[in-house]
């Protein structure tokens, strides 16, 4: 019952001001575990502002010389998995408390795990993690930038009539993966 009261009220925006940072610190170390878990390192960890609010992160990008696609999605993903399974453990916390601040911290968890985790973090078509899960599990670098140059290619090939115009597909099967990802 009135959901954007609650959650565009002062009170309920401060408390995921202070909320927010805590939950992408948790997202940003089991990134970097998953990194040390195989052996890399993670060269850098701090505190940007992002719209006034300190968003921590970490260097990751040593997970890109894995040899194995699974552990360069999971190191990836790990962030997801972690904000989720402090979404779910909010949700039995929300269940189960009384009124008050611990209920409400809790709502909020659900709210940024639900929001923040699942809708942009986990979305495939968008830059962040979600991204590059998939991205490590086809094993096609660069899906976004590739598949767009395939959709300039059809048009190129079969629109234009260019015979010239070469395919970004380097694999067989790739074709179609780039297609309706560009789409």
């Amino acid at each position: 019952e009135n959901i954007s009261d609650r959650v565009l009220s002062a009170q309920n925006l401060l408390l995921a001001w202070f909320t927010y940072p805590v939950m992408k610190a948790i997202h940003e170390w089991s990134h970097a575990l998953a990194v040390k878990r195989w052996g890399g390192r993670v060269r850098e960890a701090g505190l940007m502002l992002l719209v006034f609010t300190p968003v921590p992160y970490v260097d990751a990008t040593d997970s890109y010389s894995f040899s194995g696609k699974w552990q360069r999605a999971i190191v990836a993903a790990a962030g997801i998995m972690a904000e989720v399974t402090l979404g779910a453990l909010a949700g039995y916390v929300w269940v189960l408390a009384e009124p008050g601040h611990l209920r409400a911290v809790a709502y909020e968890v659900i709210l940024i795990a639900g929001i923040s985790t699942l809708v942009v973090n986990g979305n495939p078509l968008l830059r962040y993690d979600g991204y590059f899960v998939l991205s490590d599990l086809l094993e096609i670098p660069n899906l976004a930038q590739r598949a767009s140059r395939f959709w300039v290619y059809l048009s190129d090939r079969y629109l234009f009539r260019s015979k010239e115009a070469k395919s970004p597909a380097l694999a067989r099967g790739e074709a179609v993966i780039l297609g309706i990802y560009g789409a």
